[in-house]
C-alpha cells in the first residue's frame, strides 16, 4: 500500500478518535486484475484493472459509521477536508465483540505472481484451453480467464495491524453442444489461490477436453426420470448443499430475518454421520480452497468453524457485530468485496464431512451400498430460501447405478427439497474429498461478491426429489 494511503489511515483514525470514537477500523486495499473473455475463438474482452481505496468504520455512541475513499490524490484531499465525519450512521449496534488484536503479515507464496505474468502467457493458456473444448457437435464455447491480486492492510484502534497479499486465478468454460436438434450445456472451472504456476496447463487442457466431450455426450443420452430416488451426490454438490442450502441460514445476520436454523442451537438438524464445516484456512494436498483467508476483514484470525457436529447445530458464523448482538462466539467471517463495501457475515470454504473417520467409505463402497439409484455430479446454480430451508439446484451429470455399477448416463436434471430433511436422510458418507480447484467460485450477497470454495466427499441420501 502506498505511503499516501498509510498517511491517510493514520489521519483518519486520529480524527475519529478525537471526535469521541471508541473504536476505529481502517482497511486499505489495492487490487490488480486481468480479465480475458473468448467466445467461439474470438477474443471479446481484454481488461486490465487497478482499484485502490480505503474503508473506515468507527463506533461512536453505539452507532457504527462507515465511509470509503478512493485513493487518488483528489479524493484523498476531499476526504481530509470534507469527510472526516459523515452525516449519518451506516447502521446502529450497541457494541462489537471483543477480540485479541493481532499483528501479522501473510503473503501467499507464488513462484509466478499472476500480476507479473505477461498477458501473452495468459492469453496463450486461455486460447489453448478454449480450443481444447472443440469437437464435432459443439456449437458454442465461452471461456473466461481471470486473475486478481489483492493487497490488504487492516488497522484498528485496538492495535490490530494485519497485511495480506492474496493472488487468485481461474479458467472457466461453458460449452454448448447440439446433436440432432437437442441442446446440452456443460460448465467447468479451475480456480486457485496462489501463483500462475498452479494453473496446471496439462490439467486444464484435460478438463477442457472433457467439458467438450460431456457437453456432446449429454445431448445424446436418454432423459433422466423424475421422482424421489436414492442418490449419491459428488463433492461439488456436497459443497453446494453445505454453502447454498444450509450455509446462508447459518450466517448470524440471517437470524434477524428468521433463518430456518433460528432457535435450533444444540438440537439435531442432521444425520449423526456428518459434520458441516466452514473453514477459513482449508487446504487439500497443498491446494488452498478458493475461500482461503487467514484473517477476515475486521482483522480477526480465521479458522475452522464446525456449524453442525454429529448432526447437532453447534455454531453460527459471525462477525464482531453479530457475535455481540446475539452473544455468540466470534468466528472470523466478516468479509467485504472490496474497499468500497462494508464487511458482512460471509462464508469461506464450506463442506459436509464425516463426523467419524471410521464410518466413512470409499467411493466404490458407496456405489455398492447405493445398489440401485442415481449418481449426481456437478451442480449448476439454483435457488434457495434460507428462511424455509428449501432449495432447487441444477445438476449437470446424472448416471444410473444398478447393482452398484454405473450403467448409463442420463440427461441433466434438477434436485430440490428441504435442507434439514436432506441432512437427516444422509445414510453414508465418503472419505475422499473431490479436488477443490473444480469448485472455485464467487458468492453473492447484499450486492457483494467474494471468492468461496471447496468440495467434499460423496454423500448417500435416502430419498431426494429429482427432476420436476
Amino acid at each position: 500500500m502506498s505511503a499516501v494511503g498509510e498517511e491517510l489511515m493514520e489521519k483518519l483514525m486520529g480524527a475519529w478518535l478525537e471526535k469521541g470514537a471508541s473504536y476505529v477500523e481502517c482497511r486499505a486495499e489495492l487490487t490488480r486484475s486481468t480479465t480475458i473473455e473468448i467466445r467461439d475463438e474470438v477474443v471479446r474482452r481484454l481488461d486490465f484493472g487497478i482499484s485502490t481505496g480505503l474503508a473506515l468504520r468507527a463506533l461512536v455512541g453505539g452507532k457504527v459509521h462507515f465511509m470509503t475513499f478512493a485513493l487518488d490524490e483528489a479524493n484523498e484531499l476531499r476526504a481530509r477536508e470534507e469527510k472526516v465525519m459523515p452525516d449519518k450512521a451506516w447502521m446502529i449496534r450497541s457494541s462489537l465483540a471483543e477480540v485479541e488484536p493481532v499483528e501479522d503479515e501473510v503473503i501467499v507464496e507464488a513462484k509466478e505472481p499472476p500480476s507479473e505474468v505477461p498477458v501473452e502467457d495468459k492469453m496463450s493458456l486461455a486460447l489453448e484451453a478454449h480450443r481444447a473444448c472443440s469437437r464435432e457437435g459443439v456449437k458454442t464455447t465461452s471461456t473466461i480467464y481471470m486473475d486478481f491480486t489483492v493487497e490488504k492492510h487492516i488497522r484498528t484502534s485496538e492495535g490490530a495491524d494485519v497485511r495480506m497479499i492474496l493472488p487468485y486465478a481461474l479458467v472457466r468454460h461453458e460449452v454448448t453442444a447440439k446433436v440432432e436438434g437437442r441442446l446440452n450445456s456443460h460448465r467447468v472451472v479451475w480456480g486457485i489461490l496462489g501463483g500462475f504456476e498452479l494453473l496446471d496447463r496439462d490439467g486444464i487442457l484435460r478438463m477442457s477436453e472433457e467439458a467438450g466431450e460431456k457437453a456432446v455426450e449429454g445431448a445424446k443420452v436418454r432423459k433422466c426420470p423424475s421422482g424421489e430416488f436414492r442418490v449419491l451426490l459428488d463433492g461439488d454438490l456436497n459443497h453446494l448443499l453445505a454453502h447454498e442450502a444450509l450455509g446462508h441460514g447459518a450466517e448470524a445476520d440471517s437470524l434477524r430475518i428468521g433463518s430456518m436454523l433460528k432457535g435450533k442451537m444444540g438440537k439435531h438438524v442432521g444425520s449423526p454421520l456428518i459434520n458441516v464445516v466452514d473453514d477459513g484456512r482449508f487446504e487439500l494436498g497443498g491446494v488452498r480452497g478458493f475461500g482461503w483467508i487467514p484473517y477476515d476483514d475486521e482483522g480477526v484470525p480465521t479458522g475452522r468453524t464446525v456449524i453442525i457436529e454429529r448432526g447437532v447445530l453447534t455454531s453460527y458464523m459471525t462477525d464482531r457485530i453479530t457475535a455481540s448482538e446475539f452473544g455468540l462466539p466470534l468466528t472470523g467471517n466478516a468479509r467485504a468485496q472490496s474497499w468500497a463495501h462494508p464487511p458482512i457475515v460471509r462464508m469461506r470454504n464450506t463442506f459436509i464431512e464425516p463426523s467419524s473417520p471410521e464410518d466413512a467409505m470409499s467411493n466404490e463402497e458407496l456405489l455398492e451400498v447405493l445398489g440401485d439409484g442415481l449418481l449426481l455430479r456437478t451442480g449448476r446454480g439454483g435457488q434457495v430460501d434460507p428462511i424455509r430451508g428449501t432449495f432447487t439446484f441444477g445438476v449437470q451429470e446424472v448416471y444410473r447405478v444398478e447393482g452398484g455399477e454405473i450403467t448409463e448416463r442420463l440427461s441433466n436434471t434438477s434436485i430440490s427439497g428441504n435442507i434439514l430433511l436432506v441432512l437427516r436422510r444422509i445414510s453414508a458418507i465418503g472419505r475422499e474429498f473431490d479436488e477443490p480447484q473444480f469448485s472455485a467460485g464467487f458468492c453473492g450477497k447484499q450486492m457483494q461478491r467474494v471468492p468461496v470454495g471447496t468440495s467434499g466427499p460423496w454423500l448417500l441420501v435416502e430419498g431426494l426429489l429429482v427432476g420436476g
